[in-house]
Order: C-alpha cells, then sequence, then structure tokens
C-alpha cells in the first residue's frame, strides 16, 4: 500500500534551545544533535548537550515509538527512540514524529527512512544551495510503501540480526587493528632491544 506520511504520522520539529553540561542542570534532559549519532544511527558522545526538564521542555520529549528524522544538515537520518538512553528531545534539526502504530512500527518507519533509495528522493526534495533542508510540507506528502504489519516485522527481525552482524564485524575488525599494531610494536621494539645489547 503507498501511503502519504502525514497519513500516519503526526509531524513536529524539535525546539531550538541553548544547551550545557549535564552537571549545570538539575533535571538533565539530553538535547539531540546529529553529532550524538554514529555510523550506525546509534547516539554516542552527548555529555555535553543537556537543558533543564523544565515545563516548556516536557512538551518536546520523547517516548518510546517515537521516530526522529534529521530534516536538516550533511546527513539525513531517521532513528527510533531508545527509552535505555534517558529522558531526550530532539533539537531543531530534527522532525519528531509520532506514529501511528497499527499502521507502522517505528523500526520499520526508520529502516525504510534511511534506506538508499528513499534517503536518494529526501535528499532531492531538500537539496539547497548550500545545506539540505527538508520541508515539513514535502515530509507530510512524502509516499511510503507500507506492508502489511506482519511483513514489516518480518523486515525489522532481518533488518536487526544483519544491522547486529555489521556492528559486531566492525567491532572485530578494529580488535584484529589493535592485535596487528601490538605485534607490530612489540617485534620492532625486540629487535632494537636485540640490537642495542
Amino acid at each position: 500500500m503507498i501511503i502519504r506520511l502525514a497519513e500516519i504520522a503526526d509531524i513536529q520539529f524539535g525546539p531550538h534551545l541553548k544547551y550545557s553540561e549535564k552537571g549545570a542542570v538539575k533535571e538533565p534532559v539530553l538535547y539531540l544533535h546529529a553529532g550524538h549519532f554514529d555510523s550506525y544511527f546509534k547516539p554516542s558522545k552527548h555529555e555535553h548537550s543537556y537543558v533543564e526538564k523544565s515545563d516548556s521542555v516536557k512538551k518536546y520529549l520523547l517516548v518510546p515509538g517515537d521516530v526522529i528524522l534529521a530534516g536538516k544538515g550533511h546527513r539525513l537520518f531517521a532513528w527510533v527512540y531508545e527509552p535505555s538512553i534517558g529522558d531526550a528531545i530532539p533539537s531543531s534539526l530534527f522532525y519528531k514524529m509520532k506514529l501511528d502504530e497499527e499502521q507502522v512500527r517505528p523500526d520499520f518507519l526508520a529502516y525504510y527512512l534511511n534506506s538508499a533509495r528513499v534517503q536518494h528522493k529526501l535528499k532531492l526534495i531538500g537539496a539547497g544551495a548550500t545545506i539540505t533542508s527538508v520541508p515539513k510540507k514535502e515530509l507530510l506528502n512524502f509516499k511510503i510503501e507500507l506492508p502489511s504489519i506482519k511483513e514489516q516485522d518480518k523486515i525489522i527481525e532481518l533488518a536487526d540480526a544483519l544491522s547486529s552482524d555489521v556492528r559486531l564485524t566492525a567491532e572485530l575488525l578494529e580488535c584484529k587493528k589493535e592485535l596487528k599494531q601490538g605485534m607490530i610494536n612489540k617485534l620492532i621494539h625486540r629487535r632494537l632491544e636485540e640490537n642495542t645489547t
């Protein structure tokens, strides 16, 4: 089924706020920026970006099932809120999407929006003079191919397994690089020590 994003999601901008270190606020709320996400779209390196949990901030708090989409900048991507990171709100760089979960699974929508073909379409929509910016009106009218919930669940299961495999392979590669460097250092220094004695 082809459906407009506006038919399955309430889409709002994140707020533009001043932020500070976690220790500088009484009730810290993580204020998400694009730079806080690694190449696998997982949040990291956000220790310097917190806001106070005030009444004006509470209405932007992410809840399980929310999807955020970076709609401005050099890197467009979607991410499903993970409560394990604690209270968080998206910055104004992001669109915050509350989904009709009877029609679409949050993880499916994130995988769909992060797919190469959809990324290309979003970048064409948001092409600007210097920086990509997807207009809200265009995003609301963006058409997506929406399979049944059962099919979405199958896609999520496979995509999660592949994502996990890719992360584990990357971690293994890093360990091998460290092992190689350690072995080279050990061999070189052993040779130098033998030559100096």
